[in-house]
């Protein structure tokens, strides 16, 4: 899942070429400030604050991702899950910002530090992080349903939950 890796950045100066995925503050409530203002002693800055975000979004987005297929199909038990992530990254993109933007907003609600963005806009922090929510669950069911398995062998000795037919 090393694709997930920087495929959404974070925008710090202008005529930056945007990754595969574009910027997350481009969300709205999100600004560059906000994120550099909410690193901890640990991560020091905003670059280590937001390597923590994607490893914690990267695991997150993998059971999620895993769950939600198994929802819709049943795949052999050897199925590469990493593999189907990372030959679909278009279609996983909104889910995977909205992930980020509300482990980022999880993140914020949590820090250690005290400023305007951990205090007086805390509300608003609460509110974003429910939003993302239910925009990464909308998202990531609606690419559940349109990746491409490629070499992944359905197995057909269940029942699935959902069966799609295609012309």
């Amino acid at each position: 899942m090393i694709c997930l890796l920087d495929y959404i950045g974070i925008k710090t100066c202008e005529g930056q070429t945007a990754p595969g995925g574009g910027w997350i503050n481009s969300l709205p409530g999100i600004s560059l400030q906000s994120i550099d203002a909410i690193a901890n002693e640990d991560q020091i800055t905003y670059v280590g604050l937001w390597n923590d975000i994607t490893t914690e979004a990267m695991v997150r987005f993998e059971s999620d991702f895993m769950n939600e297929l198994d929802r819709c199909y049943n795949l052999n038990p050897y199925t590469d899950y990493g593999a189907i992530i990372c030959n679909n990254l278009k279609r996983l993109t909104s889910a995977w910002r909205y992930l980020l933007g509300n482990q980022l907003m999880i993140f914020r609600l949590y820090s250690s530090r005290l400023n305007r963005f951990t205090t007086i806009d805390v509300k608003q922090a609460g509110e974003l992080r429910d939003y993302y929510q239910v925009q990464y669950e909308s998202a990531l069911t609606q690419a559940a349903k349109l990746v491409n398995l490629g070499d992944n062998e359905l197995d057909c000795s269940g029942d699935p939950a959902v069966v799609v037919w295609l012309p």
